[in-house]
């Protein structure tokens, strides 16, 4: 039987990121995914539209999977409402030995709107000290830590800054906006630092990215990888999910998770 792993995010329309990225991560490696749906996330004429699930309903979702009683991972991506964070948080507390993968959503790509400071605190009070990794994207690293990120250097002292909020270990996602021709990505645990990188793509197909990446790490983690493998596994399999993605329209396209299965990983090292 596989392992059974579950999914706390919203639903993307267009199946590029959100729960239907991580369903498919999962897939990839050999995992049964379940799905908790927090809100419905729609793009119309290029306009991101969130529309929150009703927080009671939120817990029947959440009631009806842990019910279950096996769950060995949990991803948590986009969390719409303080209410919703703190209805997710008293869940996660009862999964003692549960491997969580917090992916702290705050921005799209396509619109870059943020969050309210209230959900921002609510998230690290709540939710990061339960976290095995949390998986921040630089934006949301630096809204997390009020602080700016220019360099290599800056990321360090943001990671450990992070670090602070509890969780076990912090990965910031680095993305292309560092300058340089890699894409870097920095991991701490409260001991070691390390950087992990891979040439920047230019195809503009990152649709799900940060969603495949987090539950890429935690899927590594459950087939009994340490940190620093899971990470680099998931950073090729995102690589590989760009370079091969696919296109939704004429501006920009999605991540395509079975790219690794099909292409067969032809990523530079």
């Amino acid at each position: 039987m596989p392992k059974k792993v579950v999914t706390i995010a919203g639903s993307d329309s267009l199946s590029g990121g959100g729960l239907q990225a991580d369903l498919a991560t999962f897939n990839e490696y050999g995992l049964f995914g379940l799905s908790v749906i927090t809100s419905i996330v729609t793009f119309i004429d290029d306009q991101v539209a969130i529309h929150p699930v009703d927080v009671s309903i939120l817990h029947e979702q959440l009631a009806t999977t842990f019910s279950l009683g096996d769950i060995e991972g949990i991803k948590l991506g986009l969390l719409p409402c303080v209410e919703s964070v703190e209805v997710v948080s008293q869940w996660i507390q009862e999964q003692k030995s549960t491997l969580i993968v917090v992916d702290p959503v705050l921005a799209f790509k396509e619109d870059g709107k943020l969050h309210d400071l209230e959900i921002i605190e609510a998230m690290k009070g709540l939710l990061f000290p339960f976290a095995d990794i949390i998986t921040p994207n630089l934006l949301e690293a630096e809204i997390f830590s009020g602080m700016k990120i220019r360099s290599m250097s800056d990321m360090e002292e943001v990671a450990k800054k992070l670090f602070q909020c509890g969780s076990k270990a912090v990965v910031i996602k680095g993305g292309t906006r560092l300058s340089g021709n890699t894409a870097v990505d920095l991991f701490f645990d409260g001991e070691h630092t390390q950087i992990f990188k891979l040439p920047k793509l230019s195809q503009n197909m990152n649709n799900g990215a940060g969603c495949t990446f987090a539950s890429a790490i935690l899927a590594g983690k459950l087939s009994g990888m340490d940190n620093l493998s899971s990470i680099e596994q998931a950073k090729r399999f995102v690589y590989e999910g760009i370079l091969h993605g696919i296109f939704v329209n004429e501006t920009y396209g999605n991540v395509w998770q079975a790219a690794d299965r099909y292409e067969g990983g032809n990523y530079e090292k």
